[in-house]
């Protein structure tokens, strides 16, 4: 007697459909966390939820940096936070914190990155926007190097560029 496996496929098939958008690859390499110093001797981190509602609580007179992750606060749950993205306001520029965070709020600016669309498509209920402002004399030399440090250490999924070249190499090979 065969068995009728169109259950199991049926059951398999929602099951990938169901978790499968979910996943994303992080690396968790204790020597790239343990990287001191970096060029910036400390940040103060901010952050609020995604959204337009906290929007006025993002430095609009400020350049830094930022970071998307992925959290949810629970009185169950252990603290969590998974860090998806980092980039720079700024850069060459003295473009504020909430003009750039601004962008990350504009559909059509989203949809013509495919790895944010996703980002926020996927996690928008549970995104936070962590910013963390820096002094006017910071360079903005010195700004990209601590958005590359961060990067480098940290290798967060939804970040292609920004990365040192031989961690990025390494990062390709297991693509």
């Amino acid at each position: 007697m065969a068995i009728d496996l169109s259950d199991v496929e049926d059951f398999a098939t929602g099951a990938a459909e169901a978790i499968a958008q979910y996943e994303v690859k992080f690396i968790l390499s204790p020597d790239l966390m343990s990287k001191d110093p970096f060029c910036l001797a400390g940040l103060e981190w901010n952050s609020i939820p995604y959204g337009n509602e906290h929007i006025d609580e993002v430095p609009d007179d400020r350049r830094g940096i930022y970071a998307f992750c992925v959290c949810k606060e629970s009185p169950v749950l252990p603290m969590h936070c998974y860090v998806m993205y980092i980039g720079i306001a700024g850069r060459k520029s003295n473009r504020s914190l909430r003009a750039r965070y601004r962008e990350y709020l504009n559909a059509k600016k989203v949809l013509k990155r495919a790895r944010i669309a996703r980002m926020i498509g996927t996690w928008n209920s549970v995104l936070r926007f962590y910013f963390a402002p820096i002094d006017e004399d910071i360079t903005s030399a010195q700004l990209e190097q601590i958005e590359e440090e961060l990067n480098s250490t940290l290798l967060p999924p939804m970040s292609e560029g920004d990365i040192e070249a031989g961690i990025k190499n390494q990062r390709r090979a297991f693509r």
